[in-house]
């Protein structure tokens, strides 16, 4: 559901007019977050550029998103068990570097940090902590990379689900938790962004082979929950171990997730404890759900989402903000029923829904998914209203 923005987000008009900012350090605390998520999709490789060059383009992203009214991005670092940005633990994105585990000239997230800065915008490190490839076959992966030196040794422990919709580290394995949090730790040992970001990539399925050894010691040791509550259980262990993690490094930093809209996809085959992350301190700082659907939607309308987000406990200093779908302006969306084509009717459909989302206390901000949309041919009329309010 997401796209790959090409050199089209540097046409020159738009290059010269966003050139025209001047620089401000970021905001330590904005009252409202103005986000947008920059995916791996939207990366633009480095492969084959010099860093010159590289940097033209990473002021030109930063400089859009100034004028354009954001303050905050949360970056791909690492989408797939792979790197934006040299590393000892994981091999280089093709994304970045043109192929899985190729050479970097430079450091390519060095250079959008200092951009970044220039024009005023935070910077979040996101990750997926727990998807290795969406292609199911083993081969697909690198020399060097941890999954296939683990299924290479025949995988004793259970650490690698390989699944019909790809390969996933378990999350029920500690040694996996340990694995990417020195991954996290990495990232902020080497780049100073404001924090650290996942999404909703937690349990890939219902399938019992993931974490079948760790959940037979659990009832071998007596553990009487279900399998699901398990999960969660295992889930929320991960959760604040990266936000202790975190904290460790600078207290300051924010730990921020995005998790499903859908409250029930939520506790189903995901096992993300939503409730617990939004009421209880030490899970994070922002939850930002995804509530990527239309007004009239069949199922999911986005106006009752936003109440139940808001309705939900939440702890002291736990901040509320509304995850924005700009990938479907333009589009139809098949699971909408009668509303399918709303994303196509109404152009202003994005703006109003940041109004609502302002118009709710519970809500302190919002991001946009994603940075490519800004640019894309069929979005425009939908992003120019709402960036008309920013």
């Amino acid at each position: 559901m997401k796209h790959r923005l090409f050199a089209l987000f540097f046409i020159i008009p738009l290059l010269l007019s966003a050139c025209q900012a001047s620089p401000r350090e970021p905001d330590e605390a904005p009252e409202e977050i103005r986000a947008v998520w920059i995916s791996c999709f939207d990366w633009e490789s480095a492969a084959g550029k010099t860093e010159t060059a590289y940097r033209a383009l990473t002021d030109a992203t930063f400089s859009l998103l100034r004028t354009s009214g954001f303050n905050t991005a949360f970056v791909h670092l690492r989408a797939f068990s792979d790197a934006f940005y040299p590393s000892k633990l994981f091999p280089a994105s093709a994304y970045i570097a043109g192929e899985r585990g190729g050479a970097l000239a430079f450091d390519p997230f060095a250079l959008m940090l200092e951009s970044a800065k220039t024009y005023g915008i935070a910077v979040h490190g996101w990750i997926n902590p727990f998807r290795i490839s969406n292609d199911p076959d083993p081969s697909a992966l690198c020399d060097g990379e941890p999954a296939k030196d683990i299924l290479a040794a025949g995988d004793p422990d259970g650490r690698i689900a390989v699944l019909d919709n790809g390969i996933y580290y378990n999350p029920a394995a500690p040694e996996n938790h340990a694995l990417i949090l020195a991954g996290v730790k990495e990232i902020l040992t080497n780049y100073d962004v404001a924090g650290i970001h996942i999404d909703d990539y937690f349990y890939p399925s219902d399938d019992p082979a993931i974490d079948r050894a760790q959940y037979a010691a659990y009832t071998a040791a007596g553990g009487d929950l279900p399998l699901r509550d398990w999960r969660m259980q295992a889930v929320n262990t991960f959760v604040a171990a990266l936000y202790d993690t975190v904290k460790a490094q600078d207290p300051a930093l924010t730990v921020s997730i995005s998790p499903a809209g859908s409250l029930e996809n939520n506790r189903g085959s995901i096992c993300a404890d939503v409730e617990t992350w939004l009421s209880t301190p030490g899970y994070a700082d922002w939850i930002l759900p995804q509530l990527y659907f239309g007004f009239a939607h069949d199922t999911l309308p986005f106006d009752a989402l936003l109440d139940q987000w808001a309705a939900l406990p939440r702890a002291d200093g736990v901040r509320l903000l509304c995850g924005l779908g700009a990938y479907k302006l333009g589009k139809a969306d098949p699971y909408a029923g009668e509303g399918k084509t709303e994303w196509i009717d109404d152009p202003g459909l994005l703006a109003r829904q940041l109004e609502a989302a302002r118009a709710n206390d519970a809500y302190s901000g919002f991001a946009l998914f994603s940075f490519g949309d800004l640019l894309r041919d069929g979005a425009q009329a939908g992003v120019s209203e709402m960036l008309a309010l920013l």
